[in-house]
């Protein structure tokens, strides 16, 4: 048996649907004859007749209403594989990496607006406990663009600043803390640093002449909030941060903040890259 071709399918197709050879190959842009061709090509392939030549146009066969109703099938399921490859093919993945430090609230409004507004991006974010460590992911390409409360002169690629954070202080709900407490009030407190808090707290406790430096530091900020929930000191967190109900946030006056940036390589797409930023700047000032 011959192969049978998508061409020959398509064309069979639209002479069951016109009911005549003449009117199908007009609606093909095809001339009469190589129409003709093809179908009885295709007969000849299958080994069976699938429409009945008359004086006023065709007829389908039993053979040929077998066939086309699986050929149509077949059309369809290549139409859809053609679809969806012209879909993946027109999409961009990205991955953000950002400082835990940066509140879910707001990367989670970015994407829910980026995937309404531009389907083809498909995003995912990926946390880091420390800076350096997420410089470093972009700097290598294992992350596209990098969100954090970095420097400006530590990077020399793409950068632009996304919002800033404030800073406020984690401590058990039962504890008679006010609502907002002044800088003055908080020397010789039992403070817990970790990686990503560290430089914010570091200038806190020099403004405030704390140098005491013999305090328990914690691996990434969930396991510094989980040491304040066990009762071990306080430590730094972005307003906007998820505590466990167990804990509360007492305000700083004035606050400690850290400028937020999106970082990324100049070989990053400018329009790809200015998106994603438009995007969490609005949300990180909702």
């Amino acid at each position: 048996m011959s192969t049978v071709t998508l061409r020959q399918i398509e064309y069979a197709l639209a002479v069951n649907e016109a009911g005549a050879i003449c009117a199908a190959a007009k609606a093909l842009h095809v001339a009469q004859p190589s129409l003709s061709q093809q179908i009885s090509n295709l007969e000849r392939s299958l080994g069976v007749v699938l429409f009945k030549r008359t004086a006023t146009g065709t007829s389908t066969t039993a053979a040929g209403r077998a066939f086309l109703a699986e050929a149509q099938a077949a059309v369809h399921a290549v139409e859809r594989a053609r679809d969806l490859a012209i879909r993946a093919g027109s999409s961009e993945d990205v991955v953000i990496g950002a400082s835990e430090l940066v509140p879910t609230s707001w990367l989670a409004k970015a994407m829910g607006h980026l995937r309404a507004s531009a389907p083809r991006l498909s995003v995912r974010v990926v946390n880091f406990a420390d800076t350096q460590a997420l410089l470093d992911a972009v700097g290598s390409g294992g992350v596209d663009i990098a969100v954090g409360p970095v420097q400006p002169s530590a990077w020399t690629g793409r950068k632009h600043q996304v919002g800033t954070l404030e800073f406020g202080i984690a401590v058990p709900r039962r504890s008679s803390s006010a609502a907002r407490v002044p800088t003055g009030n908080l020397a010789g407190g039992d403070w817990i640093a970790c990686p990503s808090n560290a430089s914010v707290l570091t200038q806190l406790r020099t403004s405030i002449g704390d140098v005491d430096t013999d305090h328990p530091a914690a691996p990434n900020l969930a396991a510094a909030v989980s040491y304040v929930d066990a009762g071990l000191g306080a430590t730094l967190v972005p307003v906007g941060y998820a505590l466990p109900s167990s804990l509360r946030l007492v305000g700083i006056q004035p606050a400690p903040t850290a400028d937020l940036y999106a970082l990324a390589l100049d070989a990053t797409e400018a329009a790809t890259f200015d998106r994603i930023t438009q995007e969490i700047t609005v949300c990180s000032h909702s």
